[in-house]
């Protein structure tokens, strides 16, 4: 009897242990220099970098222009920006597009909703489009 009670107890004592390390753990942060890699519809890629630094429990700091903060929500980590759509003639609209980023903080893997806001290279107004968005950590 006396054996059952210590493994009933030590089988308590490890879930509650456990258990509190999941109920304590970090949340995950973006820090540091970041690859990312942005693949439209028809499988065209764009590269280039990032670097973000903490800004809180649960908030990163885009620091590279255009800058931004990225937020934990529901376990994902999502980000809003507005950039300059650049047309295949060389003109520039400035602040055309919305961007809404949205990824996995394991994976850095996600999508980017980009919505015209502004007319820009024959698009229209509230055109909406979704991407695949990878982020890597650069070495």
């Amino acid at each position: 009897m006396t054996i059952t009670r210590a493994i009933a107890a030590a089988m308590l004592t490890g879930l509650a242990v456990g258990a509190a390390s999941t109920a304590w753990a970090d949340p995950p942060t973006m820090n540091g220099h970041y690859v990312r890699t942005v693949t439209n519809a028809k499988g065209q890629a764009v590269t280039n970098d990032w670097y973000f630094t903490p800004c809180g429990d649960g908030c990163a700091q885009l620091t590279t222009p255009p800058t931004a903060q990225a937020r934990l929500v529901n376990g994902q980590w999502t980000m809003d920006l507005v950039s300059d759509a650049v047309c295949p003639d060389g003109s520039t609209v400035f602040a055309a597009r919305g961007a809404h980023y949205m990824w996995d903080p394991n994976t850095l893997a996600g999508t980017v909703q980009i919505t015209v806001n502004v007319p820009a290279c024959g698009e229209p107004i509230g055109q909406i489009g979704t991407a695949k968005l990878q982020l890597r950590q650069a070495p």
